[in-house]
C-alpha cells in the first residue's frame, strides 16, 4: 500500500482525501422531498399533534418509498392512521404487522424487518414505539429497488428514533415510561427499552464526507440478525451530512479554524464534530447521540439571567420549532423572536445559536473519540 491510501472499515483500500481542499458537495445523491403536510392534516394529524414532528423528523433522516404510521390504543386497536401520500390507509395491514411483531417479542420497543408481505418493495423496517407495559405506535418504512436498501447508518439513527418516539408517545398517553432494563422475546433476544437507550454512534469522515471508520451500536448488530437487507453506509444520512458540512464549513489550513461543533438537525438527535489528525491528514470525527430533553431550564435561566419570555422562546427552539412557528405560538413577530435569541446569545457569552444551546444544556463540545 502506498502513502496515498487508507484502509476503510470494510477492508477496502481507498484514496486519501486532499486535506487542503474544502469538502465537495455531493450532487448525485437524491432523496424524496418531504411529504406534503396537507396529507398529514387530511388524516387527522397536524402540526399541533405531538406525533407529527416525530414522524416528520424520522422521514427526514430515513426517507422511504412508502410508509404508514398509526397510534395503538390501550385496547390494541389502531387510531390516527397516517399513510404516506403514495399509499392508501389500511389499518388491517398495520394491525397484522403489529400482531406478527408481537408474536416475536411480547413487549417493549422493537425495530425489525417487516414480517408481512413486501409486494413490489425490496425491503422494509417496522418500528414499534412502546415501553414494557404498552405499545403506543407502529411505523413501517418500505423501499423500492430505486431508493435502495437501508444503510447501516440509517438503521443506527432509527434506534435513536425508536427510543425518543416511544418516550414521546408514552407521555402523550399520560403514562410515565416503565423503568425496566430489557424485554426479552421467546428466543432470548434482547431489545432495548426506554430505560436503556442506544449508545452513541461514532464515525470518522474524510473531507469528501465519506465514512472511513464507524463504531456500530449493539442495536444495529441485532437488527442485522433479523434478515433485513441492508448495506454498509458510505455516507451519513443526508440531513446529518448537511449538519456536518455546516459545522465544518469554516475549517481551513490554519489550525485556529479547526473548532469543535454541535448541532441538533432533528428533534431526537445531537450531532457533534471535532477535527481529527491522523498519519494521512485531517479527518472529521462525528459523534451522534439521542437528544435528552432537560428536566428543567430554570437553572439555566437563573444562571444566565434569562427572562421568562426568553425562556419560552428557548424551550420552543429546543423542540426544533422554526422562528415563524415560535412567533406564531407566542403571538410575537419573527423579528422579536430573533431579538430574544440575540439577547440570550449575549447573556450566555455565546458566539451563535449553536453555542447558546450547548451552554444552556451543558453539553460537552468535544467528543471522546479514538484517533484515526
Amino acid at each position: 500500500m502506498n502513502n496515498d491510501s487508507i484502509v476503510n472499515r470494510a477492508g477496502t483500500i481507498v484514496k486519501k482525501p486532499d486535506t487542503g481542499a474544502k469538502p465537495a458537495r455531493r450532487t448525485s445523491r437524491t432523496r424524496p422531498a418531504p411529504d406534503d403536510e396537507s396529507a398529514l392534516v387530511a388524516n387527522g394529524l397536524s402540526r399541533a399533534d405531538a406525533a407529527w414532528p416525530t414522524i416528520e423528523a424520522i422521514l427526514r433522516v430515513v426517507p422511504a418509498s412508502r410508509w404508514a404510521f398509526a397510534r395503538v390504543a390501550p385496547d390494541g386497536d389502531l387510531n390516527h392512521l397516517l399513510p404516506s401520500p403514495a399509499g392508501e390507509p389500511d389499518a388491517a395491514v398495520l394491525q397484522g404487522e403489529l400482531r406478527r411483531q408481537r408474536l416475536k417479542v411480547k413487549a417493549g420497543p422493537r425495530i425489525a424487518a417487516v414480517l408481512g408481505p413486501l409486494d413490489e418493495f425490496e425491503s422494509g423496517i417496522t418500528l414499534l414505539f412502546a415501553d414494557a407495559r404498552a405499545t403506543f405506535g407502529i411505523l413501517t418504512l418500505l423501499r423500492t429497488a430505486e431508493l435502495g436498501p437501508f444503510t447501516s447508518s440509517e438503521v443506527s439513527m432509527l434506534t435513536f428514533a425508536l427510543t425518543a418516539a416511544s418516550d414521546q408517545l408514552s407521555a402523550l398517553r399520560l403514562q410515565a415510561p416503565e423503568q425496566t432494563s430489557l424485554a426479552r422475546g421467546p428466543t432470548g433476544e434482547a431489545h432495548a427499552t426506554s430505560a436503556e437507550p442506544p449508545e452513541a454512534a461514532f464515525y470518522v469522515l474524510d473531507r469528501n464526507m465519506e465514512i472511513v471508520l464507524a463504531w456500530t451500536s449493539e442495536d444495529q448488530r441485532r437488527i442485522a440478525l433479523t434478515g433485513l437487507r441492508t448495506r454498509i453506509a458510505d455516507h451519513l444520512p443526508a440531513v446529518l451530512e448537511e449538519s456536518v458540512r455546516e459545522l465544518t464549513a469554516a475549517w481551513g489550513i490554519d489550525p485556529a479554524t479547526l473548532g469543535a461543533g454541535i448541532a441538533r438537525p432533528v428533534p431526537f438527535l445531537v450531532v457533534r464534530t471535532q477535527p481529527m489528525s491522523g498519519p494521512t491528514g485531517l479527518f472529521i470525527g462525528v459523534r451522534i447521540d439521542r437528544f435528552h430533553a432537560p428536566n428543567s431550564l430554570t437553572g439555566a435561566a437563573s444562571r444566565f439571567h434569562i427572562s421568562p419570555r426568553e425562556l419560552q422562546v428557548l424551550a420552543l427552539l429546543l423542540d426544533g420549532a422554526h422562528l415563524d412557528e415560535i412567533g406564531s405560538r407566542l403571538h410575537i413577530t419573527s423579528s422579536t423572536v430573533q431579538d430574544h435569541i440575540r439577547s440570550m446569545v449575549e447573556k450566555t457569552e455565546s458566539r451563535n445559536r449553536t453555542e447558546l444551546v450547548a451552554r444552556v444544556l451543558g453539553w460537552e463540545c468535544t467528543p471522546a473519540s479514538p484517533p484515526v
